[in-house]
């Protein structure tokens, strides 16, 4: 079976920061509700920090449900699909009653601590185990593929797990948002974070469409063609 098809669906300012602007939240989830997906994949620390942001609670772990969770979304939502290798979160019932997936799948791998597979287990959170010492992201999209019928995955995460996906070459489109907002400044926060993306690594895009949208935003979208730049 082929691996799903990987949209990685990000929002940036002119000089790539992903951070310290007040970027169009709305527009970006409105053109993220119509990509075909069957999937939406993101990191922990997407949520971690969209916790933080929210005010939600995160330490401990949420009272131990009757039966498994009962995921909001209807059968049509999209899976989520969480990368979360050394098992920072634990609380996942504010996850579960939200209505944009169907439900959720933890990604871990060999030295995700036990202690986390057996939270994960207490809660009825499914998981699947993936790579050594860390998740094993081509893996992963087989098994999403082979065992959960996911043809498009959709990434809406930060620059880390984007980067991961690309220097695997994993990514086949990139759909960008140009905020009009030039940040400045030193910062990890970038769209692609991976440092052994250079050289003989930069990977060559075909530009696919752009629209000009409202509030002077900018999408472009790329075509990944597997060949590296010179």
């Amino acid at each position: 079976m082929n691996r799903p098809r990987v949209t990685v669906h990000t929002m940036a300012s002119v000089d790539g920061r992903i951070d310290h602007f007040a970027g169009d939240v709305g527009l970006y989830y409105e053109l993220a509700a119509g990509f075909p997906q069957d999937a939406v994949l993101a990191g922990s620390s997407t949520f971690l920090a969209a916790a933080a942001a929210e005010g939600i609670e995160l330490t401990g772990e949420d009272p131990l449900p009757a039966a498994g969770p009962d995921a909001a979304g209807p059968d049509s939502a999209p899976l989520l699909v969480i990368v979360d290798g050394r098992g920072q979160l634990t609380r996942f019932a504010w996850l579960t009653q939200l209505p944009y997936w169907r439900a959720v799948l933890v990604a871990c791998s060999a030295t995700t601590p036990p202690t986390h597979l057996e939270l994960l287990a207490r809660h009825g959170i499914d998981r699947v185990v993936v790579g050594e010492d860390r998740v094993d992201l081509s893996h992963l999209l087989d098994v999403l593929a082979s065992d959960h019928g996911v043809e498009r995955v959709r990434v809406d995460s930060g620059g880390t797990l984007n980067g991961a996906l690309l220097r695997a070459g994993l990514v086949d489109e990139i759909s960008l948002l140009v905020a009009p907002y030039a940040v400045g400044g030193r910062s990890p926060a970038t769209m692609f974070v991976a440092d052994d993306l250079v050289d003989d690594a930069v990977t060559r895009l075909e530009l696919s469409g752009v629209e000009r949208l409202r509030g002077d935003t900018v999408w472009l979208r790329y075509e990944v063609t597997r060949a590296t730049a010179t």
